[in-house]
């Protein structure tokens, strides 16, 4: 479809390091241009800084409201530490000793977490936790692989010896799990085999809410992203896409609009959902699409010439950042907000501009995906039209205006009008019509014109009635 200016558009491309990660705030995107070098755009595309880490590793975070890079545990001296950029120049603000061997680190509440390695250069085993103000190292756990390390609201959450585990800041075990689970900061996903979900409480894992996609297959996990009030789920070997109310599980609506086969998870924005579309481009690759939040209706199509991948997709406000299939660049792509459209729900206009990435996934066992019967969708089409039936006369367009105002035996709208047009305001060829005598008039015509009004049918003769000027329809939209 064509786009419009309200529509989905593409803002920039960033050439960066291959697969790099990136993280995004509300003002700007942070990611690895090349080896040793990371960079800052704003959110419009602008790039704000290209800055050497000279030990620079990877980019592990914004802790802090500052972006953090961990150093290489391959470049002597082997001493690990978290530097600290500032987000206006780029330049180092400070450093944090790290463990020795640190792969991943994450930040909650005034503690640092890092996963490390107990031998040099092994598979990482390890749960270290720091206290942010003394620097101070306590080993927490030590197992079998552990990865996925992730901050949650009141804790962190990674994976070790095939089950993802969540601590607090003390280090103590909150509560255990052998599902998928996805973070999106304060609200964390579980999906299972068979097209299951459920919202789990972070304090201890507890279901808030759970959700079953009817038709998934048996082997199907399904593919999440919470928004601010609003969990879109897809379903890959299907193509479906739903919505879910974020705190309550219930479905607002589903759409088969979506490619299949795809194991990227969908973005919510304020009043959006993206996802890679049914159809399939020239170039091979599906279009991305987006979906309005309301009643999934397609709100544009962007052409997918350089293969967009979802995988790791960040969101702010109506920005969604996303990846390139061959890892070399990432694009900014920009959703706006539909003005005058009920997207601001409870909480949605409050958080519009809180960054929501794409969840975090931290694998246990394999989890799946869930759904209902577009029951929802009949419901609310009634709803919408016992509403259209409360609306005032006043409130509804002309032709429903007018169309109240027509007693049952009057003629339809349009001929009713019609036959209220002066002779002066109809075309020529019929005022000319409507002006001859009768005596003029073809015989049959003239006849006609001789019949009483008592011979006329009920409807027409009711329809040569003038109606009072108070009772016409009123041209062009109330205000």
């Amino acid at each position: 479809m064509p786009n419009k200016p309200s529509s989905l558009h593409a803002v920039a491309r960033l050439d960066c390091a291959l697969h790099t990660p990136r993280h995004v705030d509300a003002g700007a995107l942070y990611w690895s241009s090349d080896d040793f070098r990371f960079a800052a755009a704003s959110l419009a595309g602008e790039r704000l800084w290209d800055v050497e880490v000279e030990d620079g590793s990877r980019l592990v975070g914004i802790f802090d409201r500052q972006p953090v890079v961990l150093t290489s545990r391959l470049a002597p001296p082997f001493a690990l530490a978290l530097v600290f950029l500032d987000p206006a120049s780029g330049r180092e603000a400070r450093r944090v000793a790290a463990p020795k061997d640190t792969a991943e680190a994450a930040y909650c509440d005034g503690v640092f977490a890092f996963l490390t390695a107990s031998k040099r250069l092994g598979p990482t085993n390890r749960l270290v936790l720091a206290d942010a103000a003394t620097g101070k190292f306590r080993t927490v756990v030590e197992g079998g692989l552990a990865t996925g390390l992730t901050a949650i609201a009141g804790g962190f959450l990674c994976s070790l010896d095939h089950a993802v585990r969540a601590y607090d800041p003390k280090g103590r075990l909150l509560w255990t799990t052998d599902k998928v689970v996805s973070v999106s900061w304060d609200t964390v996903l579980a999906t299972d085999l068979g097209g299951k979900l459920a919202r789990l409480r972070p304090e201890d894992g507890a279901p808030l809410w759970s959700f079953t996609f009817k038709g998934a297959e048996a082997r199907s996990l399904v593919q999440v992203h919470a928004g601010a009030d609003a969990v879109a789920v897809l379903e890959p070997r299907l193509g479906e896409l739903a919505l879910l109310d974020l705190a309550t599980g219930a479905l607002r609506w589903r759409t088969r609009r979506v490619a299949a086969s795809t194991h990227a998870p969908p973005l919510v924005t304020p009043d959006a959902v993206v996802a890679l579309s049914a159809k399939q481009a020239r170039e091979g690759w599906p279009a991305l699409a987006a979906f309005a939040l309301i009643d999934g209706s397609p709100r544009g199509e962007l052409p997918n010439r350089h293969g967009f991948n979802l995988s790791g997709g960040l969101v702010a406000g109506e920005v969604c950042v996303l990846g390139q299939e061959d890892g070399t660049a990432l694009h900014i792509v920009r959703v706006p907000a539909q003005v005058g459209v009920e997207a601001t729900r409870a909480g949605v206009s409050a958080t519009a501009e809180e960054p929501r990435p794409a969840p975090e996934r931290v694998a246990g066992k394999q989890g799946g995906t869930s759904g209902r019967a577009p029951a929802g969708n009949v419901a609310r089409a009634t709803e919408r039209r016992a509403a259209a039936a409360k609306t005032p006369a006043a409130k509804k367009p002309p032709a429903r205006a007018a169309a109240t105002k027509t007693p049952a035996a009057q003629k339809p709208p349009a001929r009713a009008a019609a036959a209220k047009t002066p002779a002066a305001q109809k075309p020529p060829e019929r005022a000319a019509a409507a002006n001859k005598p009768a005596a003029q008039k073809p015989p049959a015509r003239a006849a006609a014109a001789k019949k009483s009004a008592a011979k006329k049918t009920p409807a027409r003769a009711a329809s040569t009635k003038k109606t009072p000027a108070s009772a016409r329809p009123i041209s062009g939209r109330p205000a």
